[in-house]
């Protein structure tokens, strides 16, 4: 299974950060929860500012866990909450 990362992230509703990944080509959008932001990586609040700032310097990491995600089941969207992070 090919994966890869577009670099497309935004804020959406409930505090998380979603994020494309191109799974064999196919688009498929993955998030992060705010309490995953927190807990791993201590973003302060809610702030959509706060949590795209806080999802970029931690990009990698966010999207290796992502990866593993996706590979396990079969490429389908995923959220990642606190459990999911390494």
């Amino acid at each position: 299974m090919k994966i890869e990362f577009t670099g497309r992230r935004e804020v959406v509703a409930a505090a998380r950060v979603a994020f494309e990944a191109l799974v064999d080509g196919k688009d498929v959008w993955c998030s992060v929860s705010l309490d995953a932001l927190a807990d791993h990586y201590g973003v302060d609040g809610p702030a959509s500012h706060d949590l795209v700032t806080t999802f970029e310097a931690n990009r990698v990491q966010i999207e290796a866990s992502a990866a593993k995600l996706l590979e396990k089941n079969g490429g389908q969207s995923v959220e990642l909450e606190t459990t999911d992070l390494n």
